[in-house]
């Protein structure tokens, strides 16, 4: 029954793509399906593309493994970034009618500050689109025992086969399928686990989950974590490319306050199993497939599997389109663009950054790692001069790109060596100086910014 159902769900994948291939003519169709989007739509999209394996397997196990605190990244970060960018950016983003968050940078700061916004962007995107790969390919070795190796290149050719056929079209209606199935899935599996959980038990696991107290260096790490969240999606490309799609300012702004509701809402539920999972399935790696193999059977089991492999390949499909949209509109130059047709090169390069991403997927590190180094590249280099480039008149060129450069440098110093929690873990941390590394580096690059900017505007 499994089978047969996840064949005719990527058969019918693939028959959306197919109905999108002829309407995905020019560069506005493939990226932004015309800019026509009505609230509904804009609204699934902006959701189904939150809703993937960082939320619905690798959060939970996490949650699993070391309590609520990596919910604070995501879902709970993750949704208040979809609320600041419906404040933010939303309406003002719009009226620029810019196709990328690269030709936002080009417009304000000029021509150097779009080619090292790309260069910021698209990296970014590798490490979030190998965590779906990664996830997928587990679901599919624990369900049919295909080795992970195996599984990873299935999935990549999978969620880029019907993205390179009809572009954001074929991926907003593919959203809006997917979405229907993850929200099906989600509330069967809450309703059964609870009910055989017990609602005293379920509510004393949310109660154990919160610290009674907390020293300074927590706090300043769980602060870390939400601002890497909340902030760190803000400039992402895939987040933009869905707002610029909606046919207004104003439905724009109200699919993302909508998005950042429902986001709460569902994603509540694998933090909540997660918070769980230490006593109805203690030792269990996989919380999520473990909680859906114990109390679902049947056509519900199928149900919850298809809300998995929805979730995963509507975030693949929406990654791979954003950093394929920039590096065509951004990086390559215009005469290729000419000469090749620009549809070709959107599709080529769909393909270039999957390949890419299937080769991060084998280097190995953790699935949580690999989302979290994708949040925290755009948090440090690209929020301060997106948010100055909206907010203030004065700021030059000069002032974006010293801020950029200042805070990808120290945050590639930091990856370097090997200082993930604390800023300059080696030199100032052992003298009890603990400063939040991502943070503290964003607000290095948002001094530079202002002081660049008040010596040269």
């Amino acid at each position: 029954m499994l089978a047969v159902a996840l064949v005719i769900y990527f058969v019918a994948m693939f028959c959306i793509g197919l109905s999108g291939e002829k309407q995905a003519d020019s560069a506005e169709e493939f990226l932004l399906a015309g800019r026509r989007l009505p609230f509904s739509l804009a609204t699934m999209t902006l959701l189904a593309t939150w809703f993937g394996a960082g939320t619905l397997l690798t959060v939970t196990d996490e949650i699993s493994a070391e309590g609520f605190s990596p919910a604070l990244v995501d879902p709970v970060g993750a949704g208040l970034c979809l609320m600041l960018a419906g404040w933010w950016l939303a309406r003002p983003l719009w009226m620029m009618k810019i196709i990328t968050m690269s030709d936002f940078f080009s417009q304000r700061y000029g021509f150097a500050a779009e080619k090292i916004s790309a260069v910021i962007l698209v990296p970014s995107y590798f490490g979030w689109i190998a965590t779906q790969f990664v996830a997928l390919a587990q679901v599919l070795e624990i369900l049919f025992h295909i080795p992970v190796a195996w599984g990873i290149p299935l999935v990549m050719l999978t969620g880029s086969g019907y993205t390179l056929l009809g572009g954001m079209r074929a991926v907003v209606l593919t959203d809006a399928v997917q979405l229907v199935i993850i929200v099906l899935g989600l509330v069967v599996l809450a309703i059964v686990a609870v009910q055989d959980v017990g609602m005293v038990a379920t509510g004393a696991a949310w109660v154990n989950a919160v610290p009674q107290q907390a020293d300074f260096a927590t706090l300043m790490l769980s602060l870390d974590a939400l601002a890497i969240g909340a902030l760190g999606n803000l400039p992402a490309q895939e987040l933009t490319q869905r707002m610029l799609c909606a046919r207004s300012p104003g439905a724009a702004q109200a699919a993302c306050f909508a998005a950042g509701l429902g986001y709460w809402m569902f994603g509540l539920v694998p933090v909540t199993l997660g918070l769980l999972a230490a006593t109805v399935l203690p030792g269990v790696d996989r919380v999520l497939m473990g909680f859906a193999g114990k109390f679902l059977s049947g056509p519900l089991l199928v149900l919850f599997v298809l809300a998995v492999v929805s979730a995963v390949l509507s975030t693949i499909d929406s990654a791979l389109l954003a950093p394929s949209g920039v590096i065509a509109q951004n990086l390559c130059p215009e005469r290729f663009r000419q000469h090749y047709g620009t549809i070709f090169i959107n599709r080529l390069c769909v393909g270039l950054v999957a390949i890419s991403s299937l080769v991060l997927a084998f280097v190995g590190e953790s699935a949580f790692g690999l989302l979290e180094s994708a949040y925290s590249m755009t948090l440090v280099g690209m929020l301060v001069p997106l948010l100055g480039g909206l907010w203030f008149a004065r700021p030059g060129a000069l002032a974006a790109i010293a801020s950029m450069t200042t805070g990808i440098g120290l945050w590639g110093w930091h990856q370097t060596m090997g200082w993930s929690e604390w800023m300059l873990e080696g030199w100032i941390a052992g003298h009890g100086i603990r400063l939040p590394a991502t943070l503290s580096i964003t607000a290095i690059a948002a001094l530079v910014f202002v002081l660049v900017s008040w010596r040269y505007p």
